[in-house]
């Protein structure tokens, strides 16, 4: 039977309701059926947890989804915080619990947005994307110079599942390569790699406010969209996903080789993806975010999910309904390249 994730009766009612880096996920790991076959692992502490090489937010907490309590309803047509849950769930590791890893993988990939990465001071630059978060989740090419670090990310969290493996914690195997899954899931994403096309760049320059307060909404309200279509169970979606997980699952390769050309394509999407969204959502999309600033004490995407309902609001007003099918064929398109490398690298993990 096929499911959504959100109708998935393996899936506990607790860990919902669920946003597109788990549907992105799920979809990609159902293309593995060695990976959904495996028996479950015991769960484990983090041997990482004062890794000082890569520092976590000062807020993180490493929560146990497999102890779970539900709490509450929230519907998912409002939800827009990934930390506020059905469930409460423990701080504390319970040892008794085992998980299937495919679980693991899908209930874990929300976790790069919670904590993890804000409130870090990482670089001089990182205003330019908001904060700590932004740094280690985007990477843009301006003026000769890459900003962000999101490659980095991605690398530093496949080489800690390689290593939680190599020490026979299976569970925090699963557990940072499904953090590692969010990384390489960005670099796919258009306006984690360019903020703007570069025509628009130029003709804002001189309105650095504007182009900041345009390029946050646009992003976010990207996100938004594709969250609220895979909610709706935008076929193409899951079918761009599952070929191309497939299509990664066989063709194997160097992952590291693939990264610049899969970077490339996300750029390539910005200008029609930015346009649209210019375009038919305009000036009400941007006045939505008209309370983010770059130079908040909060991090960018702190503030932005404050803003989210009034602008889920626009974006899918009855008016504009019957012109999302340009946008949902944009969207798959970019979708069939995470899917593919999601399958590169779920393949190098399939056998453990």
């Amino acid at each position: 039977m096929e499911y959504y994730l959100h109708d998935d009766p393996r899936m506990h009612a607790a860990w919902g309701p669920w946003f597109s880096h788990e549907y992105i996920t799920y979809f990609a790991v159902q293309a593995f059926d060695r990976i959904m076959g495996l028996p479950p692992v015991p769960v484990k502490p983090n041997p990482f947890i004062d890794d000082t090489q890569w520092p976590v937010g000062p807020g993180h907490i490493d929560l146990y989804k497999e102890d779970y309590r539900e709490a509450r309803k929230i519907d998912p047509l409002l939800a827009f915080d990934y930390g506020h849950r059905n469930g409460d769930f423990s701080p504390d590791p319970p040892l008794d619990r085992t998980a299937d890893p495919w679980k693991v993988l899908v209930v874990y990939t929300t976790e790069p947005d919670l904590n993890l990465d804000c409130d870090l001071s990482l670089h001089k630059r990182q205003k330019i994307m908001g904060g700590s978060h932004g740094w280690r989740h985007m990477r843009f090419r301006i003026l000769g110079y890459r900003i962000g670090m999101a490659p980095e990310s991605f690398r530093h969290h496949r080489q800690m599942a390689v290593k939680a493996f190599q020490e026979g914690n299976d569970y925090w195997g699963w557990r940072m390569l499904s953090r590692c899954t969010h990384y390489l899931a960005d670099l796919g994403s258009p306006f984690h790699v360019k903020a703007a096309p570069d025509g628009y760049v130029i003709r804002k320059i001189l309105s650095s406010h504007e182009l900041f307060r345009t390029a946050s909404a646009i992003h976010t309200g990207y996100e938004l969209y594709v969250e609220r279509r895979f909610r709706e169970e935008c076929r193409p979606f899951k079918d761009s996903l599952m070929d191309g997980a497939r299509q990664g699952r066989t063709i194997g390769g160097d992952l590291d080789a693939e990264l610049d050309g899969y970077v490339r394509e996300a750029e390539r999407l910005v200008k029609p993806v930015f346009s649209f969204m210019l375009d038919r959502f305009g000036t009400g999309l941007v006045e939505a975010y008209g309370d983010v600033h770059k130079d908040h004490e909060e991090d960018v995407a702190a503030q932005t999910k404050k803003c989210a309902a009034n602008a889920a609001r626009v974006i899918f007003e009855d008016s504009h309904r019957p012109h999302l099918k340009a946008l949902d064929d944009l969207t798959a398109d970019i979708l069939k390249r995470v899917g593919r490398m999601l399958g590169m690298l779920l393949a190098g993990f399939a056998d453990r």
